[in-house]
């Protein structure tokens, strides 16, 4: 069969090349957690080759040495979900690898069962193979059928889909804003790959498209390749371990409002939880680092969302705070070592604090409860 090229093919090869040397690159990217980067080095580079593979098959491309390429591209399709999964799983945890994640492995493991066979035969028996269409006395098929290979593929693919949302959701909190930015877009580049996956075989198993010159996966592959570039060039950040204020969607040169509720949240979560409130030390700018937000968006999101300043957003902790240690019927604290040990730096800004939010002095308020 005669060679074949036309714009989309010598695009999907650009991004394929351009693929294969961010892989590169991230292996040798020297800052942050090297592990991860190298593991997320690897899939950029399969996923290079999955390209490159089906540039190679939609160009009708022959060589002497074509054949070797014969169900190689299973090793990819295969690798995608759980690569990614240890990946996220490094970057949101920062834990060490254990026993536990060999299982991981089991579906590269799976496909060198079936086709390891094939793949390390010399060149001239894969083409006699290939002639003779003798496939089936060199493959294992078992325990799954040549023909539900793709099934099973596609089926791993979803598993590691919701295996990384429900990673990320009980995780995210580990991480900083552009990090999750990032999870996230790598989770939804990945279910939209393997939702065309899905739909690219199941149009051909219904006839209404034709394997040759359809380029679904094609284009899902360069809008992935897309996202990650985007990131590593404009985005160094989030591989390099630093804390930086993030890129968010901004309206109005504020912060959306999906980002500023889950901000909120964070907030919230920070003084409850956390109690930063206690540290006398805290200013608007160590707040801000908390959050992972500019000085300006952080003053934004207390002045918007709890109809205060940053001083009287901290000070209502403060006295709440102080108020359960006097009606702490077995407290030892005298009001002088209350106001220290709830944030407060000295007597004047406690007294003003709590009379404002109680209408009465502290000492009134002690007396009364006495």
């Amino acid at each position: 069969m005669e060679t074949t090229m036309n714009v989309w093919i010598m695009l999907f090869f650009a991004f394929a090349i351009q693929a294969f040397v961010l892989g590169i690159l991230f292996f040798l990217k020297r800052k942050g957690d090297r592990i991860a980067n190298s593991i997320f080095g690897v899939f950029l580079l399969l996923f290079a080759y999955n390209q490159l593979f089906n540039c190679a098959y939609w160009s009708s491309y022959q060589s002497s040495f074509s054949e070797h390429l014969s169900f190689t591209n299973f090793i990819p399709w295969v690798s995608y979900g759980p690569l990614l999964y240890v990946y996220i799983k490094r970057v949101l945890n920062k834990s060490p690898f254990t026993w536990r994640d060999l299982q991981h492995a089991i579906p590269i493991v799976w496909i060198f069962w079936i086709f390891g066979t094939f793949y390390f035969l010399p060149h001239s028996k894969k083409v006699e193979i290939a002639h003779e269409n003798m496939y089936e006395l060199y493959v294992n098929w078992w325990p799954i059928p040549r023909g539900y290979m793709i099934y099973a593929v596609t089926l791993l693919m979803f598993i590691y889909v919701f295996k990384i949302y429900f990673l990320y959701k009980s995780e995210k909190q580990k991480v900083t804003e552009p990090q999750r930015v990032w999870i996230k877009s790598l989770w939804l580049c990945f279910t939209g790959y393997a939702s065309v996956f899905f739909i690219y075989f199941l149009l051909i198993y219904m006839r209404l498209m034709t394997i040759s010159n359809d380029y679904m996966i094609g284009y899902a592959m360069v809008f992935f390749i897309g996202i990650v570039s985007y990131f590593s060039f404009m985005q160094q950040s989030i591989f390099s371990g630093k804390t930086l204020i993030p890129f968010v969607k901004y309206q109005n040169n504020g912060l959306s409002d999906s980002i500023a509720l889950e901000m909120k949240d964070k907030l919230v979560s920070l003084m409850e939880s956390d109690k930063l409130y206690l540290d006398s030390s805290l200013t608007l700018d160590i707040l801000s680092a908390h959050l992972n937000l500019s000085r300006h968006h952080t003053s934004q999101l207390i002045n918007e969302h709890f109809s205060v300043n940053f001083f009287e957003f901290v000070n209502n902790y403060r006295i709440d705070e102080a108020i359960k240690m006097l009606e702490d019927e077995s407290s030892t604290l005298n009001i002088n070592q209350i106001i220290y040990a709830t944030g407060f730096n000295n007597r004047t800004s406690f007294y003003n604090a709590f009379k404002k939010k109680t209408g009465i002095s502290p000492k009134t308020y002690r007396n009364k409860l006495a």
